[in-house]
């Protein structure tokens, strides 16, 4: 059956890759939910900004350690597989904090108890997450299909929030908890709708090579060490604001409420998926373009952010923010993973990862602390001027991404298509 759909559009034709899709975006709705309300804990918990550093350092922490044995694993065995397992595992411990808030029995050891846990199961997880949308797809089609999943993770990030906001309003911070263990029943129920994927026979076996051959790729391929390196520094400085202090700001900088929260949330997810869906039908810009956009508008964003004091401008801020971070960042994932190798993508997508995961917990953690010295408004100002400086000097240095997309996709045209022999 046909769809009328838009060109942008087309790759959801693909039956497993919309299947795959859909049952992301309810899960995803609900991790939002779960990252507001577990920020919402401890910052009742706890009034310094370090804490919610420190949270993040052990949530990550298992990430940094085990990324790139993620990454192997996820190239050695079925991606499929390894998503139910970890998807589950995710499900059990978000029913796990929801019985601890409900009981009223919640302590700081137990948050960062669980987040410990689940930064070990999102190890394996994020690198197979990563890489199997590319295998339901044709090759053509990979930046389409990573730019429609950006636009449902930031979606997401609009839905997401607001519904924890009105959800902890009226029953507290453990029905987010709930609703996020329930929501993984769709992302784990479109799974097991998705058949094993089937290999091209002349392809290079299953596990070759070793867990370094991720590093190795980097190191030699600079198109894809320059992107790597401005991931890296976006994460440094940008992130962490974003993804971490967001709830200190909210509290003690615009002195709002769990409303005030949910509203700002859900404003960075419209910022962010307006950019994820400008991603997806203008990939036909220069990648060098978008790159040296996103940075501007980063930059911009946080600085405005950095002076006000009310939610109405902070809202607005925000929106260019979150926009300019879904647009830069989008932009070198799609790039990524349209040059890198089949049998790599599951290892440097977990490179890739570690510039997330590896460095923001550290960054967070120097940041919070040093805002509670000096205080937020001066920390995100010199996070501005640092991010400027060291990203226009990656941006120097990038060479030709466009000319690499080209030829990527033209040895992808000339390879014979892959045999249908099952795995």
């Amino acid at each position: 059956m046909k769809f009328g759909l838009p060109t942008s559009l087309t790759v959801l034709r693909n039956r497993d890759f919309r299947l795959y899709w859909f049952g992301q975006g309810i899960s995803l709705s609900g991790t939002w939910m779960q990252v507001m309300a577990q920020g919402w804990v401890v910052t009742s918990l706890s009034t310094a900004a370090s804490t919610l550093g420190a949270l993040n350092v052990v949530n990550t922490m298992p990430m940094l350690l085990l990324a790139m044995l993620g990454g192997a694993v996820a190239d050695r065995y079925e991606k499929r597989r390894i998503l139910i397992l970890t998807q589950i595992a995710l499900m059990l411990l978000a029913f796990a904090f929801a019985a601890l808030v409900f009981s009223h029995r919640i302590a700081l050891w137990h948050v960062f108890t669980l987040a410990l846990l689940l930064g070990t199961a999102t190890a394996f997880d994020l690198p197979a997450a990563q890489a199997f949308p590319p295998e339901l797809v044709r090759r053509d089609e990979i930046p389409k299909a990573i730019a429609l999943m950006q636009a449902i993770f930031h979606g997401s990030r609009l839905i997401g929030p607001a519904i924890a906001g009105i959800l902890v309003a009226r029953f507290g911070e453990g029905s987010a908890f709930l609703a996020n263990g329930l929501s993984f029943v769709a992302v784990v129920a479109t799974l097991l709708l998705i058949p094993d994927r089937k290999r091209d026979p002349n392809a290079p076996p299953r596990g070759r090579g070793s867990i370094g051959d991720g590093f190795r790729y980097v190191r030699r391929e600079p198109l894809v060490r320059s992107l790597i390196a401005l991931s890296g520094l976006t994460t440094v400085f940008v992130f962490p604001f974003i993804a971490v202090l967001m709830v200190y700001y909210v509290r003690h900088v615009l002195a709002s409420d769990a409303s005030g929260m949910g509203t700002l949330m859900s404003a960075s997810g419209l910022g962010a998926l307006t950019g994820a869906v400008v991603l997806l039908v203008g990939t036909d810009r220069t990648v060098r373009r978008w790159l040296v956009g996103g940075v501007i508008g980063c930059a911009a964003g946080m600085l405005g952010l950095s002076l006000v004091h009310t939610l109405a401008p902070a809202v607005g801020f925000i929106l260019i923010l979150s926009f300019a971070v879904s647009s830069l960042m989008g932009r070198i994932s799609q790039t990524i993973q349209h040059v890198v190798p089949n049998e790599l993508r599951g290892r440097v997508m977990a490179v890739f990862s570690m510039t997330f995961t590896g460095l923001m917990p550290y960054a967070a953690l120097g940041l919070s602390a040093l805002a509670d010295v000096i205080g937020f408004a001066r920390v995100m100002q010199i996070g501005v001027a640092l991010y400027l400086v060291t990203a226009g000097y990656v941006l120097l240095r990038v060479p030709s991404p466009d000319a690499a997309l080209a030829a990527a996709t033209a040895a992808a045209n000339a390879a014979p298509a892959p045999a249908a022999a099952p795995r």
